[in-house]
C-alpha cells in the first residue's frame, strides 16, 4: 500500500472571500491526499479546518491591499517586496520541501510558489480563479503572473470555461473543475410559496459584485411592498466604505426598512432555503458564481447576470434568468414578472433542480484527486522541460 500523496495547498489570503472558501469546502471533505496549508496569519476561512487531517503554517507575509492596481510605484514596490518574502518563507519550509504537489488556490499564490521553487523539482497545480486579464489581475500581477506562473505550472485548474479560455496555450495541463459550493446534497423539488416575502443575495459587499444594482432594481420594483431584500456577505479588504454607500443608497431609495444586512453568514443552505428569489448582479461576466450554482443546487428562481460562468449553467427562460450586467431597469423587471407569477417561479425553481452537472462538494474533491494525480504521474523538472 502506498503513502498518500502530501499536498501543499498555499493562498495568499486567509479572509473568507470565494476563494479561500472553495479551497476550505475542499479542505474541509474527506480527501485521499495528506493535504497541508500555507497562508498568512490573520483571516478566517480556515479555522474550522481538523487540525488532526490538515496541518497548518501560517506565516506567510500578508501583501499589501492594492499592489497589483496601483499606480504608486511605492505599493507596487512593496507588492512585489511581498511577494518575494513569501517565496522565501516557503523555500525554507517543511511543509513545502517535502510536498509531493503544490496547489497555488489564487494567482498571487502561484507567483510564490513559482518564485519559491524555479527548478520546477515538485509539481506546481494552478487555480485560476478568473480570466487572465487585466481588470482582473492588474497590469503588475498579469505581467508577473504570465512571466513567473504561467512559465512554472504542470496543471491549471480553471472555475469555468469562460476562464479557461482566457489562458494562452501552452504546456501545462488543464481542465474545468466546478468550485466547492457548499452543496452537500440537492433538493430534489423545489418548495415554492404562493408570494415572495424574501429576496436575497449571496457574496462578498463589493462594488464589482453590484449590490447598489440590486437595491435600484428592488426599488424600482417592488418599494412599498411587503417584500424584504437580504444582503448576506460582508466586505473584505478595505470595502467598508462600499457597505456604507449601500446603507445610504438604500435610505435615499425609500426601501431602508424594507432590507437587511446581514454580514457574513455560515450556515449559506439555511439561508438560501428561508428566501424566495436568488439574485446574482454583478457588473460583469462573473468567473464562476458560487452564489448560482448554491441557489440551483437549492431549487431556487435565479436571476443572474448573463455572461462568464453563470451563462454556463442557466438556460434563461429555464432553469433561471439571465440579465444585462449593470441594468438596473431590467433587473427590476424580470423581479416584477417573478413576485407577480407563482407559475413562473414554480417552473425556474423546477428547471434548477434538473440543472445537469452541478457537482456536490465531495464529487469536487474527487476530480481534484484525479487531476492531482495526472499532473504528478507527467512531472518533469524544469531543466528537462526546457532541454525538450
Amino acid at each position: 500500500m502506498t503513502d498518500p500523496m502530501r499536498v501543499l495547498h498555499v493562498t495568499h489570503t486567509a479572509q473568507p472571500g470565494g476563494a479561500e472558501l472553495a479551497l476550505a469546502r475542499l479542505l474541509g471533505q474527506r480527501h485521499p491526499w495528506q493535504a497541508s496549508l500555507y497562508a498568512p496569519p490573520t483571516g478566517t476561512a480556515f479555522d474550522k479546518l481538523p487540525a488532526a487531517e490538515v496541518a497548518q503554517a501560517r506565516d506567510l507575509p500578508p501583501l499589501p491591499t492594492g499592489g497589483t492596481r496601483s499606480r504608486a510605484p511605492m505599493l507596487a514596490a512593496r507588492y512585489l517586496t511581498a511577494l518575494r518574502d513569501g517565496a522565501r518563507v516557503l523555500r525554507r519550509s517543511p511543509l513545502f520541501q517535502q510536498a509531493d504537489l503544490v496547489h497555488a488556490n489564487t494567482a498571487p499564490a502561484a507567483i510564490m510558489c513559482a518564485l519559491a521553487d524555479r527548478a520546477g523539482s515538485r509539481p506546481l497545480v494552478v487555480h485560476l480563479r478568473g480570466p487572465l486579464t487585466v481588470e482582473s489581475l492588474g497590469p503588475i500581477g498579469l505581467h508577473a503572473f504570465r512571466r513567473l506562473a504561467m512559465r512554472r505550472a504542470d496543471g491549471l485548474i480553471a472555475n469555468s470555461g469562460f476562464t479557461l479560455a482566457s489562458v494562452p496555450p501552452g504546456p501545462a495541463q488543464r481542465t474545468v473543475i466546478q468550485s466547492p459550493s457548499g452543496i452537500a446534497e440537492r433538493l430534489p423539488q423545489p418548495q415554492v410559496g404562493p408570494q415572495v416575502r424574501a429576496i436575497g443575495m449571496v457574496g462578498r459587499l463589493q462594488h464589482w459584485k453590484g449590490q447598489h444594482i440590486f437595491l435600484r432594481a428592488f426599488a424600482a420594483s417592488l418599494r412599498g411592498t411587503e417584500v424584504r431584500a437580504y444582503l448576506c456577505g460582508a466586505p473584505l479588504f478595505g470595502e467598508e466604505a462600499y457597505e456604507a454607500q449601500l446603507r445610504e443608497l438604500a435610505a435615499t431609495l425609500g426601501i431602508g426598512d424594507q432590507v437587511t444586512f446581514l454580514g457574513h453568514v455560515d450556515d449559506i443552505n439555511g439561508f438560501l432555503d428561508s428566501i424566495d428569489i436568488l439574485v446574482h448582479s454583478s457588473l460583469g461576466p462573473e468567473p464562476l458564481g458560487q452564489t448560482v450554482l448554491q441557489g440551483l443546487a437549492r431549487a431556487l428562481p435565479v436571476v443572474a447576470t448573463e455572461g462568464g460562468g453563470p451563462g454556463e449553467w442557466i438556460r434563461s427562460g429555464v432553469n433561471g434568468m439571465l440579465v444585462p450586467p449593470g441594468e438596473p431597469d431590467a433587473l427590476a423587471s424580470v423581479l416584477r414578472n417573478l413576485v407577480e407569477s407563482q407559475p413562473l417561479r414554480q417552473e425556474l425553481a423546477t428547471g434548477a433542480a434538473r440543472t445537469p452537472g452541478l457537482l456536490s462538494d465531495a464529487d469536487c474533491v474527487d476530480r481534484h484527486a484525479g487531476f492531482f494525480e495526472s499532473v504528478r504521474r507527467a512531472h518533469r523538472p524544469a531543466h528537462a522541460r526546457d532541454a525538450a
